[in-house]
């Protein structure tokens, strides 16, 4: 294992065991920003702490870029980390299960490594460009789905219209699709690499928190692009993603939709 995914991993265990551990007591938890955009908590700075506490102190030249605090300037502008330490934050404070810590590793504008943990359902997403995906240690693929009848797909309805939403629904339904809402795209997306969902449906949410779960799904053999299927995510504002053959199905499928 990259040393870079060592300490990026023993970071996101602190932070998964101490939000774990304020779970069971989420009435101490302070809310700080409410608008759904932005939801933020007391845990989330708190991991954020706890993750740049290890990072900084193994990487010192290391810049840090952090859905939470912002920009921290290294002695060298690369490596370059992007952390979201509480990916989801709103069901955490509703005591939903899926959320993620995500924390992933960059030189020249490229992410090599990335680490995902699901906190509550004791899940460990991990990949180095090049090397693979791993689940737990296990090696991880796409499944090999190849149309849209009884596929499961991963939906997100924030920050979308309902209009949109609903025609979307109602094709997929139409075609076969089972539907799931998780609330968390990243972690859908990690669904997806680890075979459990098809493939995923979108809006663009802050790059940072995507950034892990990302090379997650390219490492396992899996698509992720704009509505219009172009690559470059920041083209866009929705993401679809799946297995190869279903990321084609989906795109054909938002082409349908105004």
């Amino acid at each position: 294992m990259h040393p870079h995914v060592n300490i990026a991993l023993r970071a996101a265990r602190d932070a998964a065991d101490a939000i774990v551990h304020a779970s069971d007591r989420l009435d101490r938890i302070k809310i700080i920003d409410k608008h759904p955009d932005s939801f933020l908590t007391s845990m989330d700075q708190e991991a954020d702490d706890t993750i740049r506490y290890h990072l900084q102190k193994t990487f010192p030249s290391h810049s840090i870029h952090s859905r939470v605090s912002g920009h921290h300037a290294g002695e060298n502008d690369e490596p370059i980390w992007f952390i979201d330490p509480l990916v989801g934050s709103y069901n955490f404070s509703s005591g939903h299960p899926q959320f993620a810590v995500s924390i992933a590793n960059a030189t020249g504008g490229v992410v090599k490594h990335a680490v995902l943990l699901s906190p509550l359902l004791g899940e460990e997403f991990i990949a180095s460009r090049g090397d693979g995906a791993l689940l737990n240690s296990r090696r991880i693929r796409v499944a090999d789905h190849k149309d849209l009848e009884n596929s499961l797909i991963g939906i997100d309805q924030a920050k979308t219209s309902a209009e949109l939403f609903i025609s979307l629904m109602q094709i997929l339904l139409k075609s076969g699709a089972e539907l799931r809402q998780s609330g968390c795209s990243p972690l859908d997306i990690a669904q997806v690499a680890a075979g459990r969902l098809n493939g995923g449906w979108c809006m663009y949410p802050n790059s940072l928190s995507l950034a892990a779960a990302n090379l997650v799904l390219a490492e396992a053999g899996g698509l992720i692009g704009t509505e219009s299927g172009s690559p470059d995510l920041d083209k866009g504002q929705e993401l679809i993603f799946g297995n190869p053959k279903i990321f084609k199905e989906l795109i054909r499928i938002r082409r349908k939709v105004n």
